[in-house]
């Protein structure tokens, strides 16, 4: 077998090598656009020609006043407009086009004054893309993270952020996935100054050579080109029941030819969860009344390392290797469950570590490859004793372990076509194999145990085309298919997953965007084997060997007027949906969570978003969501779901600027009674206050938040559905109150930092 994946690999690369030396070697063209008085200009639209006036395409100046165009041309002409400056043309050649100087037009308007505001959101190849130090110039963030939100559309929903009408977004960073679960996708956001940031580019359906399907967001971080030492330090302090806090040093070291990043980050982490249960449990015509309260802790020092190099070899050339490390030592989480039905003690002591080396390359004529290697462990010991009303002990010890080693590599290439049209084409590998095991020892009383091994092994081929168009007015054109092949343990599947977007502009105040994305989201490891673990003597978590991925369709129509007031109609349907849900057993009193393929669950809706302001004082954004929510599952133990739901939700966001170092927050949201499977989810209010105080020429920076005020922020949720009777509340303490504060020197902008993918790997 593994022969053949080799075959596979030397075919598949044999067939791209033979296509990129056929391609015509060429270079970018980039320059840079100042003023009279050598500031440069945000916002000018640069045309690219042929000598003889032929459109090849458009390009829109960063705010450092620099431009680029991926064509390739010898000779070319530019034309350059602004609204505030005269038309320029001028002929290139080479691929520097140097620094080009406009002209202020002379407006000849007596005794009027022209007020205007930049637009939130340029349209660049299709894309929506948000210049962040404009969009929250005076908004209270301290990070890309924090800008993310401010972006329209987008939210935090515990961790992770979201694009309203989208089924899943995914966040790029400079083109690259980020291949990391939400918390470090959190992480590293949260690490990232916004102003290291150029601009963020939202997408309802990502081109194919991002190695990503669906709605995504393309974080372009700048890169700094001279002699420099940068650096930041910062502290963090948070309060939720416990205290807890950490800090985290960057630092960046940079010539003309090469970089060398390192990062270190510390954090103690304490939690606390409170979650009450009302269970009134049928069994065999006779209905029990358990209740209990569950109190679950958790306690461990998390460390994250990483260094990184990169040299440039020349202008088209570099080559860029990175380590990133991992690692949570003796971590300890703890359940004290009392109750009428049984009181249980769980302790279990948690070894995580994860290793991660890249390797990317990338050509001067368009290719780009790239490897990665990811070995990941953990050893898990866990105790448990239960106590039940009826005089009767259940116990046992378990050791329990997983070792995933992951290798992937990839491919990719473009050229230009006649007459404006653009040839993507790319492939790439991964290949895993996770091995996980766990035995009970010392069991006693009425506890089904069950010893597991599994050796799984799972690969992904992937290859695709893609074209796209784009015209002198704006409107582009884009369209792909990715055939993916997949397989894991005894299951195999061929899929084609197309992808199209279309971005019409009728004026430059009136815009259009449709987009169709398809995607497919796999289980992690530890939800396919056949083991059970128990939460406490009443509660178990079934895995499920047979799970299936879930694909996914997404069509989102959007009207953008003025590029900031946004109206969007979605419609997503996922088939072989899976999720944990929770049952009350016929057979014996136990509440049973496990995820289940549904037959699909379906959503659709529209959204709006509204931004306003009041003079230079302050800025508001209403965000308005309205979806039907619609789920089938023929097959969930003995209690069949075909449920529907109307589900709203509304968000403002206000910014108060007292002046340009002190800020206050005031976000609130509030959304309707959702479902989830047989859960019936009660309404949510979330009420967040900060404050944020820049001072030192902005080298030091203070922020204070509280998060969730009224600790309505986490739902209660309950089952009454085909006699399964559950009440469930977790929101004992929402609330949290946090303190940041960070300096930095050396004019600090934090390098990328690419996450590593562990979201399937955990136990």
């Amino acid at each position: 077998m593994i022969r053949l994946n080799k075959t596979i690999i030397l075919t598949i690369l044999t067939i791209i090598t033979s296509s990129f030396q056929t391609t015509i070697l060429g270079q970018t063209i980039s320059g840079k656009i100042i003023d009279c008085n050598q500031h440069p200009i945000d916002g000018a639209t640069i045309v690219l020609q042929t000598i003889d006036s032929t459109y090849i395409s458009a390009s829109i100046s960063n705010v450092d006043g620099t431009f680029t165009f991926k064509n390739q041309q010898e000779e070319y002409r530019l034309i350059i407009q602004h609204l505030l400056y005269e038309t320029k043309q001028m002929l290139g050649k080479g691929n520097d086009a140097g620094v080009i100087q406009l002209q202020p037009k002379d407006y000849a308007l007596d005794e009027v004054i022209i007020k205007t505001e930049r637009p939130f959101a340029k349209v660049e190849n299709g894309l929506l893309g948000y210049n962040l130090a404009v969009l929250t110039q005076k908004q209270l963030v301290n990070n890309a993270y924090e800008a993310l939100t401010k972006i329209p559309g987008v939210q935090e929903d515990r961790g992770a952020l979201t694009l309203a009408g989208a089924g899943k977004l995914t966040v790029i960073l400079n083109g690259k996935p980020t291949t990391m679960d939400a918390e470090q996708l959190e992480t590293l956001l949260r690490n990232t100054p916004v102003n290291r940031v150029e601009k963020a580019e939202v997408m309802y359906s990502a081109p194919p050579e991002y190695h990503v399907r669906g709605a995504a967001i393309n974080v372009i971080l700048k890169h700094p080109n001279g002699y420099s030492f940068q650096g930041e330090i910062s502290t963090d302090y948070k309060n939720q029941y416990f205290n807890s806090g950490g800090m985290n040093g960057n630092f960046r070291l940079s010539t003309p030819k090469m970089a060398f990043d390192v990062m270190y980050g510390t954090n103690n982490v304490k939690n606390m969860e409170y979650i009450d249960l009302d269970s009134k449990h049928t069994l065999k015509d006779e209905l029990y009344n358990i209740t209990q309260n569950e109190q679950l802790r958790s306690k461990y020092w998390n460390h994250n390392l990483r260094t990184a190099f990169e040299y440039n070899l020349n202008n088209k050339n570099n080559i860029n290797i990175a380590y990133t490390g991992s690692y949570t030592p003796n971590q300890y989480n703890s359940s004290r469950t009392s109750g009428n039905y049984q009181v249980s003690n769980v302790d279990k002591y948690i070894n995580n570590q994860m290793h991660n080396i890249t390797l990317q390359y990338h050509f001067g004529f368009g290719l780009k490859i790239g490897s990665d290697y990811t070995h990941y462990t953990s050893n898990k010991n866990q105790r448990l004793y239960a106590d039940y009303q009826d005089g009767s002990q259940s116990s046992f010890s378990m050791i329990g372990g997983q070792k995933i080693d992951r290798y992937s590599i990839y491919a990719d290439q473009k050229q230009s076509l006649s007459k404006g049209w653009n040839l993507g084409y790319g492939a790439s590998y991964r290949f895993t194999k996770d091995l996980d095991f766990q035995t009970y020892d010392e069991v006693t009383g009425n506890v089904q145990t069950q010893n597991t091994y599994s050796n799984l092994k799972e690969q992904t081929i992937n290859f695709y085309v893609s074209l796209n168009k784009n015209y002198q007015t704006g409107t582009s054109l884009s369209v792909s298919a990715t055939g993916e092949y997949y397989t894991i343990g005894n299951y195999h599947k061929w899929a084609v997953y197309p992808q199209a977007s279309l971005t019409y502009f009728k004026t430059p105040k009136h815009m259009f965007q449709l987009s169709l994305s398809t995607d497919k989201t796999y289980p992690s490891y530890w939800d396919m084997q056949s083991s059970v673990s128990y939460l406490n003597g009443y509660t178990e978590l079934w895995g499920t060997p047979n799970l299936k991925p879930m694909t996914n369709y997404n069509l989102n129509g959007s009207y953008i007027f003025l590029k900031k007031y946004i109206f969007s109609l979605f419609f997503t349907h996922t088939s072989d949906y899976f999720t944990q849900a929770a049952y009350q057993s016929t057979d014996r009193l136990a509440l049973i969570y496990k995820n289940t393929n549904w037959n699909y669950m379906h959503v659709y809706g529209a959204n709006i978003i509204f931004p306003f302001k009041a003079g230079n004082w302050l800025e508001s954004r209403l965000t308005l969501v309205g979806m039907q929510i619609r789920q089938r599952c023929d097959d969930f133990f003995d209690i069949p779901f075909n449920r529907k739901k109307w589900v709203f939700s509304g968000t403002l966001d206000n910014t108060l600027k007292v002046n340009k170092n002190l800020s206050f927050e005031l976000i609130g949201n509030v959304q309707t009674p959702a479902i989830q499977g047989t859960f019936d989810i009660e309404s949510i209010f979330n009420l967040t206050a900060g404050l944020k105080w820049n001072f030192a020429n902005d080298k030091f920076s203070l922020t204070t938040r509280c998060n969730d005020i009224f600790n309505a922020g986490m739902p209660a949720t309950k089952v009454r559905f085909k006699g399964q009777n559950l009440n469930m509340n977790s929101g004992f303490y929402s609330r949290a109150f946090t303190l940041h504060f960070s300096y930095r020197f050396g004019g600090y902008k934090k390098k990328e930092i690419k996450g590593i993918d562990t979201s399937r790997f955990s136990m």
